[in-house]
């Protein structure tokens, strides 16, 4: 086998245990806070027709007016979860890669470990995997390269 099919094989394996890992990781996630979520989003809308049901139905839409809180609890919970599969995708992809938004953060004790955990095996993962696509891609660039010349001399 070649120098350069040896590469490919090896940044192509990388690549696929990264995606592996990310979807492993954002199935956990989801499952740790995705709950916390829903929990949260049901004692909100509780504490909310709690003090609806104190004030008079007059005063209703006044008081629901400032709460952007409403319409999350009235949309879709599929288009509105915050801890869903593709987002906690991309959040173990900002985390692998160190970018780290904060936009979207585990709040429960268990995702805030586990979120160390995946941070100290995903990091060099991506890291490697990257160095391997990089030295493919390098060595693919030579073998154009040698080509091209090769290519030339041959005229």
């Amino acid at each position: 086998m070649s120098k350069l099919g040896g590469k490919v094989i090896a940044a192509f394996a990388t690549f696929i245990a990264v995606l592996t890992y990310l979807a492993i990781g954002a199935a956990i996630f989801q499952a740790i806070e995705q709950e916390h979520e829903i929990e949260q989003r049901e004692q909100y809308d509780m504490q909310l027709n709690t003090l609806l049901d104190k004030v008079d139905p007059v005063f209703h839409d006044e008081l629901k007016a400032p709460c952007h809180m409403i319409e999350i609890l009235e949309a879709d919970p599929n288009k509105t979860a915050q801890w869903n599969f593709v987002n906690s995708v991309i959040f173990c992809l900002t985390i692998v890669t160190t970018i780290g938004y904060g936009a979207t953060y585990p709040v429960t004790d268990e995702g805030r470990g586990f979120c160390i955990f995946f941070a100290l095996i995903g990091i060099p993962l991506s890291c490697v995997s990257s160095r391997l696509r990089a030295t493919h891609c390098q060595l693919h660039q030579m073998g154009l390269q040698e080509t091209k010349e090769g290519a030339r001399r041959k005229r």
